[in-house]
């Protein structure tokens, strides 16, 4: 089960220049979802479990991933709300590698939603072995509701994987040991971690180990990911390199791969190797299918994973 309780959206139009005070045709047009638990649940179902997003959704950006996940034949139980979903619009100028963003900022009070959602939360938990959280937490709301949920998760028995970015948040996290943590290499930028080696990224991160975090994977994009445990740091590469690698599908396709490999057990280098391999694979325009399987398969078979000693 996936949890991502405010999800946003994207709309993407590339223009020749932006001129004050005329209509600007655009070419070409393309809508994007900037959610890792969209994709994470979208990826559960390529790698052929049956996943359920429970979700808060609201207006046309709110329509518009609920038609995506029903496209992508993915479970959901949503909250509908009056607020817009998120969302935010980047202008791209075809002669420079220039681009504006336009990102909405509303401070939202949504307690009769999050009352919704943990109640949906419990209605479910007990169906589910593993239970995924991610999304940011707009301004405004309480930042203890990630760790509100992973003690729920706990008091069932339940695994629990998250992602998150935000300071606040994860001081919540850590505190509350999760199963396992995916972060990305902005992520790592603003939690104030090192990026710049492997070996640098991985000793930051070996404090937060153990006491019940058993896994702590890195996506760092085409510089490939680390995925540490207590008494093992793997770093898995591949040849393959990203085309777009601004890409939320590919991040949100490792946290859902993640997510399995935890559910059927996998060990530490099949993990590694199965969760690069969804990442290099996916696709981020709504238009199309994240991937196939048979993405998944090839890009596993050409991933290399060697251990990082310290």
């Amino acid at each position: 089960m996936t949890i991502t309780p405010f999800p946003a959206i994207e709309y993407i139009y590339s223009v020749e220049n932006c001129i004050p005070k005329e209509v600007i045709p655009s070419k070409n047009v393309s809508l994007n979802i900037l959610s890792k638990g969209v994709y994470s649940a979208q990826m559960m179902k390529v790698l052929q479990e049956e996943p359920i997003l429970i979700t808060s959704l609201g207006g046309f950006a709110g329509k518009s991933i609920k038609y995506y996940l029903d496209k992508s034949k993915v479970k959901s139980d949503i909250v509908w709300t009056n607020y817009e979903t998120p969302h935010q619009v980047k202008i791209l100028l075809e002669k420079s590698a220039d681009y504006y963003n336009l990102r909405s900022q509303e401070v939202f009070t949504m307690d009769k939603e999050l009352d919704k959602l943990n109640y949906k939360l419990k209605n479910h938990i007990k169906k589910v072995s593993t239970l995924v959280i991610s999304g940011k937490l707009p301004l405004g709301q309480n930042e203890e509701i990630y760790g509100k949920w992973i003690r729920e998760a706990k008091l069932n028995n339940i695994k629990t994987v998250i992602s998150t970015g935000q300071k606040e948040v994860w001081e919540q996290i850590v505190q509350e040991r999760p199963y396992a943590i995916l972060l990305t290499e902005d992520q790592l930028h603003t939690l104030d971690f090192p990026t710049d080696t492997y070996e640098s990224i991985t000793k930051s991160l070996i404090p937060f180990l153990g006491q019940g975090i058993h896994f702590i994977c890195v996506y760092l994009k085409n510089r490939g990911a680390l995925v540490l445990s207590r008494h093992k740091y793997c770093l898995v590469e591949s040849s393959f390199q990203l085309i777009n690698k601004n890409n939320t599908a590919t991040s949100g396709a490792f946290l859902g791969a993640l997510a399995i490999s935890i559910n059927r057990k996998y060990e530490q280098e099949k993990m590694g190797k199965l969760c690069l391999a969804a990442s290099l694979s996916a696709n981020d325009n709504v238009m199309h299918k994240i991937c196939t399987r048979k993405d998944v398969d090839t890009h596993y078979k050409k991933n290399k994973i060697k251990q990082i000693l310290l």
